[in-house]
């Protein structure tokens, strides 16, 4: 892919969130810090210039996409990593657009394994999403989305793993003890994968 750089971390993470230091990024930060002497890298999907897609229909016949941007360097890395995490606030119980541009993006990939190629490695599909509030079924539809998601790209995961933190209203909540203790066994979990 043109503009294409090289990535070999065996762990990517994409965060949904627009604050680099917020609550989504702290919870990020403290799972990767569970998981030394592991390569990762995260990228902010507030922070890439990603176009979403239009269905042109461009993927369906070349490896790649008529847009020359961000996803170029995702691309590569979403075929690398071993582990794949999304993390992300809800809004409205869903991904944040740009996240969810990158997913929708994310077509270029589906659309070379259907014309029979294969990943380089096994992948599997982690998600962490926070919420400010805590009712029934709230992280369903980011559920959902993300099961299409890790399916069409041939990701195993698991969703019970999955690192669903309610209440979640300021840095505090995050730092309390039954949560850094979710973090650590979700970070076993990880560890196990690869």
């Amino acid at each position: 892919m043109p503009g294409s750089k090289k990535t070999n971390a065996t762990i990517v993470a994409l965060c949904g969130s627009p604050h680099t230091q917020g609550n989504t990024a702290t919870a990020l930060r403290l799972l990767f810090q569970e998981l030394s002497g592991i390569s990762k890298k995260i990228y902010f999907a507030y922070k890439l210039a990603v176009h979403p897609c239009t269905g042109c229909g461009y993927c369906s016949r070349e490896y790649g996409c008529v847009f020359d941007d961000a996803m170029n360097e995702l691309y590569d890395a979403l075929q690398r990593a071993h582990v794949i995490v999304i993390a992300s606030p809800l809004y409205f119980s869903h991904l944040p657009s740009p996240l969810k541009s990158i997913i929708d993006r994310c077509q270029v990939l589906w659309e070379y394994y259907n014309r029979g190629n294969k990943p380089l490695h096994q992948q599997y599909g982690f998600a962490l999403l926070l919420g400010a509030g805590n009712y029934g079924n709230m992280f369903v539809p980011s559920v959902i989305t993300l099961r299409h998601f890790f399916n069409s790209l041939n990701y195993r995961f698991d969703e019970k793993k999955y690192l669903l933190l309610p209440d979640i209203n300021n840095k505090k909540d995050i730092k309390n003890d039954d949560i850094t203790k979710k973090i650590a066994a979700t970070a076993s979990y990880i560890q196990k994968l690869l």
